[in-house]
């Protein structure tokens, strides 16, 4: 006995399939062979993958969909036995009936689940389509019963949140370390570290003129710009700290003057690093764009900002540090 799937019936009613044994077996037939065929003639057999550029698409072997959606499509199957090489329609070796079923029950982590799966346009971006349809979707039903969670993209960008996040949290400890042991002093390395929210302002800014969301790739891209802004930090704190050993210079024209000399440097870098992802960031690309668009815009504005607000910290600290000595 087997069961067939038609789609013009309901999802718990089926064709079944009763295999007459002794005409089956006298024509080379076993009821694998004859529910191979009809897997093949219904749902489909794959045979190769075909590549639209980067796209796979999957090539399968199937009947005419105009040949699939009946009862007497299923009785006339033509079934092929790789034995003896005959060839007949399923009704000669098999009785077919209408009736039910038991459906299929899924389950995920222990509860029952629908899943459905939608594919996208070539040029369509996944969290554009989401943030479309996400507020039809949530008033499709108010069942407590029913609870409506998102896959995809979505669910393997917060997966990757928490590895990510121990990740950052070890870069910026090991970031100022490093920085202590260079100027073995808690003030100045916080002054350096002063750079990384400065710089993750003017990426929020960025994120929010480009319209891109918060995703994996923005993560990744905060990641980068604490090296490159911190960078920016070291150059104008350390020239300010020789300036003060070696000329003599008071805390305030050591800041105005660090900050004059080291502006071609950091502006030098910065824009460079900026301009160099903007084919990036106007590509239109959901993984290379927010990444590109938080690299842009946080190390425009940490440049600038650095340039004013660091300096001007550096001096209230120092004037604060002598008021306490005193």
């Amino acid at each position: 006995m087997i069961w067939a799937r038609s789609d013009y019936l309901t999802p718990r009613q089926g064709v079944k399939v009763t295999v007459n044994d002794e005409v089956a077996n006298r024509l080379g037939f076993t009821k694998g062979m004859v529910a191979s065929s009809l897997a093949t003639g219904f749902a489909g057999l794959p045979i190769g993958t075909v590549w639209e550029g980067d796209y796979p698409v999957s090539v399968k072997l199937i009947n005419e969909k105009e040949r699939r959606n009946s009862f007497d499509d299923i009785e006339n199957q033509t079934i092929t036995s790789p034995l003896l090489g005959t060839t007949v329609p399923l009704r000669q070796i098999a009785t077919l009936t209408n009736d039910w079923s038991e459906g299929q029950i899924i389950r995920r982590n222990g509860k029952r689940t629908i899943t459905i799966k939608a594919d996208l346009n070539r040029n369509s971006l996944a969290y554009k389509v989401l943030d479309d349809i996400r507020p039809k979707i949530e008033g499709l039903t108010n069942s407590p019963e029913i609870n409506i969670s998102y896959g995809g993209e979505l669910e393997n960008e917060y997966e990757n949140y928490v590895p990510l996040s121990k990740a950052l949290a070890t870069s910026l400890v090991l970031i100022f370390f490093i920085v202590l042991f260079q100027f073995k002093s808690f003030r100045l390395v916080f002054l350096i570290m002063l750079t990384i929210p400065l710089s993750i302002f003017g990426a929020a800014i960025g994120l929010v003129i480009t319209g891109y969301p918060f995703g994996l790739t923005v993560f990744l891209g905060f990641m980068t710009l604490m090296g490159i802004v911190v960078r920016n930090g070291i150059i104008l704190i350390e020239y300010a700290e020789e300036l003060r050993r070696t000329h003599q210079m008071n805390v305030r024209e050591a800041a105005i003057a660090s900050a004059k000399r080291r502006m071609r440097p950091i502006f030098l870098t910065s824009a460079a690093g900026a301009v160099g992802v903007v084919p990036m960031m106007l590509s239109g690309s959901s993984l290379w764009g927010p990444l590109a668009t938080v690299i842009f815009f946080g190390l425009l504005f940490s440049m600038l900002l650095s340039l004013y607000v660091l300096p001007t910290m550096y001096h209230l600290s120092a004037r604060q540090k002598n008021k306490s000595l005193n």
